[in-house]
């Protein structure tokens, strides 16, 4: 059977990407496997579905879909010339070992490494600190300019996550500038056609020199930081973990840790500005904030999709999917879907959700997921101590593509709980 069209449908289209909801119900409907000819690329909808397919590392490959990724997920868009110095050292990310670009039983060894870290015990001992961490950049958002001008964003939720992980590694907060900007070119790959892939190697290569060095200082000069605790585990194991490995572990932090936190934040502000009562409940009940962050997580997942590549040919719904296709898994289509969910497009702090695969499913459940639930929980519970209001002043800027969803700004006013306001002026 031939694969279901929708047409004209383009998942990199900005209109689909400020709302892709209506799109994802359709597709879950009428073509719960589609085929997007434009860009050679295979969507899955249907919650069932994608975790099955996440689940399946033996028929969908990470490291193929990932490369895909990484070199271009809109290549057929662009130039040979625009790509021929720029793919050879993107898929540099997935020829070596990078956790998130690894299939079994590869992963399973360097997971092991490395999942000491990050166990919901071992990061809530942090939890005092990144807590003190957030009230500091609180209080710069409340008194960021003279005139009250804000910008959650620019002004908290990029700035808090990228300190966190800076503290955690044991590196200087001072570049957290540089930490944005080689972030936001890597992440800018994940927009597809607007990327710009020469940016991206040139952020790459700059992250890779440094942290190569930082590394080094640490296996010189051990610290109290997660550099120095990787390597201390992976030299108790048989086969360590590599420099290359360590490196890029390092760099998957460093972004995948930023992005995801900014985003539930980012994602987090819509609801409260647009949803009437949900900040008021909160305030009264801080106890609901976890629940609240879970479900935030559900009803506009910070990572929308993810990409597969097939080892062999499979059929789902009927429709026959070739070996060597790019999968892109949506999330955030399965987090809202109706045969999982009861009323899905509704956000309820009260829904209890714990089900939702925000943080995907399988061997590749989000490593950071400790962590960015408690940044989440902490940043809600700051908000709610300090302010009675908020409002979106002017339309956020959101992030490109549709595998990430988020915004890159978003004005806003705060009525804090002294009584002042903070304004916003074009």
């Amino acid at each position: 059977m031939a694969a279901n069209t929708i047409v004209g449908f383009d998942p990199f289209d900005p209109e689909q990407i400020a709302d892709p909801y209506p799109a994802y119900r359709w597709m879950r409907d009428q073509a719960p496997v589609y085929y997007d000819d434009a860009n050679d690329l295979w969507l899955v909808t249907r919650y069932d579905d994608c975790v099955k397919v996440v689940r399946d590392p033996s028929t969908f490959s990470s490291k193929l879909g990932m490369r895909r990724l990484m070199t271009g997920l809109d290549l057929g868009r662009r130039t040979s010339q625009q790509f021929a110095d720029t793919v050879e050292p993107l898929q540099y990310l997935t020829d070596l070992r990078m956790l998130i670009a690894m299939d079994p039983p590869d992963h399973v060894r360097l997971r092991r490494l490395v999942n000491r870290a990050f166990t919901p015990k071992h990061i809530g001992l942090s939890e005092d600190w990144i807590r003190s961490l957030c009230e500091e950049h609180f209080e710069h958002l409340l008194a960021v300019d003279a005139d009250g001008r804000a910008d959650w964003v620019g002004d908290f939720t990029w700035p808090f996550p990228v300190m966190v992980i800076a503290e955690l590694l044991g590196i200087p907060t001072s570049l957290k500038r540089d930490f944005k900007r080689w972030s936001d070119d890597l992440i800018g790959l994940f927009g597809g056609k607007g990327a710009d892939a020469e940016l991206a190697v040139t952020s790459f290569m700059e992250l890779l020199a440094f942290f190569d060095e930082a590394i080094a200082r640490r296996r010189a000069e051990p610290a109290d930081d997660l550099i120095s605790m990787l390597i201390h585990n992976a030299e108790e194991e048989d086969e360590p973990l590599s420099s290359d490995e360590m490196v890029l572990f390092c760099v998957l932090l460093l972004v995948a840790g930023n992005e995801t936190t900014t985003n539930l934040l980012s994602n987090g502000m819509k609801v409260l500005a647009s949803t009437p009562g949900v900040l008021e409940r909160l305030r009264r009940q801080p106890t609901a904030i976890p629940a609240a962050v879970e479900e935030i997580l559900r009803y506009d997942a910070p990572v929308q999709a993810l990409p597969r590549g097939t080892k062999q040919p499979i059929e789902l719904h009927g429709t026959s999917i070739p070996v060597a296709s790019t999968v892109l898994v949506f999330f955030g289509a399965a987090n809202r879907d109706e045969r999982q969910f009861r009323d899905p497009d509704r956000f309820d702090v009260d829904r209890g959700a714990t089900d939702h695969i925000a943080f995907g499913n399988g061997i590749h459940l989000c490593l950071g997921a400790p962590l960015a639930r408690l940044e989440g929980r902490i940043a809600l519970e700051t908000l709610c101590r300090h302010v009675t209001e908020v409002e979106l002043t002017a339309a956020p800027v959101p992030t490109e593509g549709p595998l990430l969803r988020g915004a890159r700004s978003m004005p806003i006013t705060l009525r804090t709980t002294q009584g002042e306001r903070l304004t916003n002026h074009d």
